[in-house]
């Protein structure tokens, strides 16, 4: 993977966390959120301690990048949604 595609694929990641974050909190909360706001609102710790294995944390930011890496193999980055994280579950 290239530098080029794997900065879009941060980018698109972030886009993804504020937007999944903003379907927790109510829409008045969720219509003045800010990318550092959505960002605090996750858990710190990216990793957990399951079935004797570390495993990355769901909708940590490290998750989103390795599913959307996943998807981007089947489709174009700018379709993948908070759906298709969701039901890629």
């Amino acid at each position: 993977m290239n530098g080029r595609k794997a900065k879009a694929i941060r980018k698109k990641s972030l886009v993804l966390l504020v937007d999944w974050v903003k379907t927790l909190i109510p829409e008045e909360e969720a219509n003045k959120l800010t990318l550092q706001q959505a960002y605090d609102l996750v858990p710190k710790e990216t990793h957990v301690f399951a079935n004797g294995k570390f495993m990355l944390s769901s909708f940590s930011l490290k998750w989103i990048i390795q599913k959307i890496k996943k998807l981007i193999k089947t489709k174009n980055l700018n379709d993948i949604t908070v759906k298709d994280l969701t039901n890629e579950i």
